[in-house]
């Protein structure tokens, strides 16, 4: 019996043991909360085991082999709350959304970093942000949602270049636009080409990338942020990450859009009528003789008829005498033989078209453990609404990373791109505006036809003016881009938490410029046509090697970065110009009969090394600092080498233990910042006494010195002070930041005398200063999300105040628009003023008794001083006895967005405004438009007219009409400023996701159809121009800014 109860007991340890060395299956299915989709790629695995599994593409996960002993499955993806669920048959785990960790993370100088532990000033916007917004520019899509970001279109044509300043101006000379850097590769930026004149189209270089390609972009405002960028972040760095792909299936995704932008503008004056404009010119004849004269009003009735028929004969028009009054209604349908009506002709027809917009891309991306793609093509039209602008491109790009091993990691970021650009000049100047001086300048009387044989007119108006419909069929140009960025990255793992990275990048840009005129074209007629071809290619080489720590010791997490950079820029310059063409049909240089060259070429280079420490205890306390030391070829040698650098610290009281009483609060954040960062002359060249062999002496080639050693040439500097605090209310329902900054740029470049002995007169030195300082708020939150429905709005403001504060021997500089070759607007640099000071006569108004314009004198040392005393102040009819004073600001009290969404199961509706308060708008335009009879050949506006001072009308606000005494319209005045504010509807999206019960019948993973438009409507105080204006507060003859309506499909598989 005892033999056979011990036997009895281990036979049941050996079932005991077999028991417990059995096996099973888990399988399940991981889906998502918030739409209840299987999750692709979710990461399962056996808790205190190495098993586990990643789901397919419907969700699915199978495990083998798991012990009997395992009781949990932890589940975690990207985005998601990480979940552990207990083993059991046909699981099915559920993951919530984790909008913190959504948001956490975001790309900043070298590296990445969580937005909780970033004490640095930068603002994130996502792909969703972009995308639907139907430009050629994925900057345009930037404008409105970054607060202390200033996005303004200079221009309305396609394919244009809108100009973008980040917390004001900080320099004088040596530019104001910020530093773009493409996955982590410093890239040109900017417009290019070599073309001049009327004719002539820039090509904008970031029109190169596409917007579908990116994944998000990051603004950096502090020098915390961006002093890692050295001498070229002092106007703030704009990141932009990439598309890459995600772990799962491949995904290949279709999207097209079609649309159009109608013919007429967002804004325009309106015309007076043909009648009104003939009495106006009528009265300008008659008084040149009257008052100029002296003679009866009969003579000069005779003499202003004889005017009006000189110019209007031709196109059938026969005036008499209807009348001695200055102010005679000279009737044009009685002399109207030409069978027209008395009618203007459309010119807005004639040269603007319903342009169509198009674009369509195609993506394939995915992911392995080990690789990870992402790969594109795009093509995308702009015809303009302006019928000889176009703009288009073609677009490529690779991204491909590759784990090769534990420690290796290779990856390629490759992007091609062609764009094409035609159109004009379109700068705010008349006189170099060629549409536009063909368009306003050109009486509505002169038909483009002569009204007996139909044919075209070919003589030009005056000295400025000229038929475009018969002169758009005698020339053409064009310029098209061709730009490579290919950067290859190699990582080494050394050990965990030390990384080893070289980055070698190349980026080219060649453009193709080419204008021809016929021998018909008044600017070919001498020389029997000519034709100009321009290449210039820009080359761009970085090479960085950086090694990265981060490691956590208990509750103290540290990270640090050393590294070495090299740059190298290059440009070279062709230039073809043929003239006496053989033939008119073929319009290359090679059949000129006489032909010319030029060529030349320049570049820079730099070097530097950098670092970055990171500290923080807890997820509490955050501290960190920055050091870059640059050294430029573009300064001489005892000033190569510039110090750069940044300290930031914040402070997370969330994690304070006596916060936990406030339980409404779930975000409070203390930050600040300050660090020093820089601007390099723009000049390669600038420190060097240089020479031209251009010159000739008596037939021999010979040279001329052309500019002054200047061996003390310099950095800019910028030095700059944040202060932020982030705050969330209610689980992050509420959330917001509130920011103060202070920058001050100091060494700035400015022109100052020196001896004449020098063969110069000035030359530049590093002596300004300008301060930019304001606030920054940025405000949005979900203010419905419940049984389906999400209502989230957003708003953003940026109160800024920029002053000049030092200037060479305190002197005033007297500048204009850059952006424009002619001189409409005239600004002044003064210490203790705006950087965008209007400088001008100050404009009193209309003397109501004689309908004069009163100017004030604004003599420094008497202020009633002047020829008449007008509202207790001296005062004159005569500009030449005022004196310029500032008479405005371009820059304005505040200025923002506001965004909203709306969505409910599938359809989604989003609006994007723009605003901004304050600040005064220089209007050139209105020059032409309410001249007083300085240039009697201009069309004149409705508003105008109706509110001209006349004998009757001794109320009105426009000054008389005069053939003598004439007040010159182009003076700088304060008659042509006016209020800048205004609310404009910059985007409107309305989007509907069908159900995938529907789309995946026919094998489609993902179907949304959308619609979206753009500049739909404006509130403005001023309502005769678009109020969005260049950067410098200046309007003038540019092309108008269009609504765009576009519809589009995207699908995925």
């Amino acid at each position: 019996m005892r033999k056979k109860f011990f036997l009895l007991i281990i036979v049941c340890l050996v079932m005991g043991a077999g028991v417990m060395a059995q096996t099973s299956t888990v399988s399940g299915t991981v889906f998502a909360e918030d739409n209840n989709e299987p999750i692709i790629g979710a990461s399962v695995l056996v808790k205190g085991t190495t098993l586990g599994a990643v789901t397919d593409i419907e969700g699915k996960f199978t495990i083998l082999n798991v012990p009997g002993t395992a009781k949990t499955v932890i589940v975690s993806f990207v985005g998601m709350q990480k979940v552990e669920a207990a083993i059991k048959p046909a699981m099915k785990v559920v993951l919530k959304s984790d909008s913190e960790l959504l948001d956490e993370v975001m790309v900043v100088a070298y590296g990445t970093a969580k937005k909780s532990s970033y004490a640095g000033s930068a603002s994130l916007v996502k792909a969703d942000a972009l995308k639907d917004i139907p430009t050629t520019s994925f900057e345009n899509a930037l404008n409105g949602k970054v607060a202390g970001l200033q996005l303004t279109n200079n221009s309305g044509q396609a394919g244009s270049a809108p100009a973008i300043r980040i917390r004001g101006i900080g320099s004088m000379n040596a530019g104001n636009e910020p530093l773009y850097v493409v996955d982590g590769v410093p890239v040109s930026s900017g417009n290019t080409g070599q073309m001049s004149g009327e004719l002539y189209s820039t090509n904008n270089i970031m029109n190169t990338l596409n917007p579908e390609d990116i994944e998000s972009i990051s603004v950096l405002k502090d020098a915390a942020a961006s002093s890692l960028y050295g001498s070229r972040a002092a106007n703030g760095v704009i990141l932009i990450t990439t598309k890459k792909g995600q772990i799962g299936k491949p995904v290949v995704t279709l999207k097209a859009e079609v649309g159009f932008t109608p013919c007429w503008a967002t804004d325009n004056y309106e015309t007076a009528s043909v009648q009104e404009n003939v009495n106006m010119l009528y009265t300008v004849f008659h008084d040149a003789r009257t008052s100029g004269k002296g003679e009866t009003d009969e003579k000069a009735a005779a003499y202003a008829i004889g005017q009006l028929n000189s110019r209007f004969n031709k196109h059938g028009y026969q005036f008499t005498t209807n009348g001695t009054g200055a102010y005679e209604n000279v009737n044009i349908l009685e002399y109207d033989n030409s069978g027209r009506g008395g009618k203007y002709y459309d010119w807005d027809k004639a040269y603007f078209r319903t342009a169509i917009y198009q674009t369509y891309d195609m993506s394939v991306s995915g992911a392995t453990q080990n690789t990870n793609y992402y790969t594109s093509l795009s093509y995308t039209q702009d015809e303009g609404r302006l019928k000889m602008n176009s703009f288009d491109r073609v677009s490529g790009r690779l991204n491909l990373t590759q784990k090769v091993g534990k420690f290796l990691e290779l990856t390629t970021n490759a992007s091609l791109a062609r764009t094409k650009k035609s159109g004009y000049n379109d700068t705010r100047n008349t006189g170099s505006n060629y549409f536009m001086q063909t368009r306003n300048l050109l009486w509505g009387l002169y038909w483009p036809t002569d009204y007996k044989t139909g044919e075209l007119w070919t003589e030009r108006y005056g000295s400025y003016a000229y038929n475009g419909l018969y002169y758009d069929k005698e020339w053409e140009n064009g310029s098209t881009s061709t730009k490579i960025i290919a950067a290859e990255t190699l990582t080494l793992h050394l050990m965990p938490g030390l990384d080893l990275r070289s980055i070698y990048s190349y980026d080219n840009t060649t453009v193709k410029d080419h204008i021809y005129y016929s021998a018909n074209h008044y600017k070919g007629s001498a020389d029997n046509g000519n034709v100009n071809e321009y290449r210039t290619t820009y080359e761009k080489m970085v090479t960085s090697t950086t090694a990265n720590y981060t490691g956590t010791f208990d509750k103290h997490t540290v990270g640090t970065m050393v590294g070495f950079e090299a740059e190298k820029n290059k440009t070279d310059y062709v230039r073809a110009t043929g003239s006496n063409l053989a033939v008119s049909t073929i319009h290359t240089v090679s059949t000129a009969g006489t032909q010319t060259s030029a060529g030349y070429s320049w570049g820079n280079s730099m070097v530097s090394v950098l670092s970055k420490l990171d500290y923080n205890y807890d997820e509490r306390y955050f501290i960190s600092g920055s050091y870059r030391r640059d050294g430029s070829s573009r300064l001489s040698k005892q000033e190569r080498w510039g110090n750069f650098w940044s300290v930031a610290g914040a402070w997370n009281i969330m994690r304070e233990g006596f916060m936990s009483k406030y339980s409404f609060l779930s975000n409070l954040r203390i930050r600040a910042s300050y660090g020093i960062n820089g601007t390099l002359p723009s000049d390669n060249y600038g420190y060097m006494s240089l020479m031209s062999y251009t010159s000739k002496y008596m037939g021999n080639p010979g040279g001329t010195i052309t500019t002054v050693t200047n061996d003390k040439l310099s950095w800019e500097t910028s030095y700059n002070t944040n202060v932020g605090i982030d705050f969330g209310f209610f689980g992050q329902r509420l959330r917001g930041t509130v920011e103060y900054f202070n920058r001050d740029s100091k060494n700035l470049l400015q022109d100052v005398p020196i001896s004449m002995v020098t063969g110069f007169s000035s030359t530049l030195r590093n002596v300004g200063c300008i301060n930019n300082h304001g606030v920054e708020v940025e405000l949005s939150g979900d203010i419905i999300d419940s049984k389906g429905w999400l209502w989230s709005a957003g708003a953003n403001a940026t109160f800024l105040r920029s002053e000049v504060k030092e200037l060479y021997g305190g002197a005033d500089i007297i500048w204009y628009d850059p952006t424009s070759s002619d001189s409409r607007a005239q600004y002044v640099y003064r210490e203790g003023q705006s950087t965008l000071a209007f400088y001008g006569y100050e404009w009193a108004g209309v003397d109501k008794t004689n309908g004069k314009n009163v100017y004030y004198v604004n003599d420094p040392k008497n202020g009633k001083a002047g020829d008449f005393e007008y509202n207790g102040r001296g005062a004159t009819y005569d500009y030449n006895n005022a004196n310029y004073t500032i008479i405005g600001n371009a820059v304005p009290k505040v200025y923002g967005g506001i965004n909203t969404s709306v969505s409910y199961k599938g359809i989604a509706l989003s609006l994007g405004f723009t605003y901004k308060i304050g600040g005064d708008l220089y209007d050139g335009a209105y020059m032409d438009v309410a001249d007083d009879g300085y240039y009697w050949e201009r069309i004149r506006a409705k508003s105008y007219y109706n509110n001209l001072w006349t004998p009757d009308h001794t109320n009105g606000t426009e000054p008389r009409i005069e053939g003598v005494d004439l007040d010159d319209p182009q003076q700088y005045s304060s008659r042509h400023l006016f209020n800048a504010s205004y609310l404009r509807l910059k985007n409107l999206s309305l989007a509907y996701t069908l159900p995938k019960a529907m789309t995946r019948k026919a094998f489609i993973e993902n179907a949304r159809l959308f619609f979206t438009a753009s500049n739909l409507w404006t509130i403005a105080k001023y309502k005769e121009a678009d109020p969005e204006v260049s950067e410098y507060g200046t309007r003038g003859w540019e092309t108008p800014i269009g609504k765009t309506f576009v519809v589009g499909i995207e699908l995925k598989f």
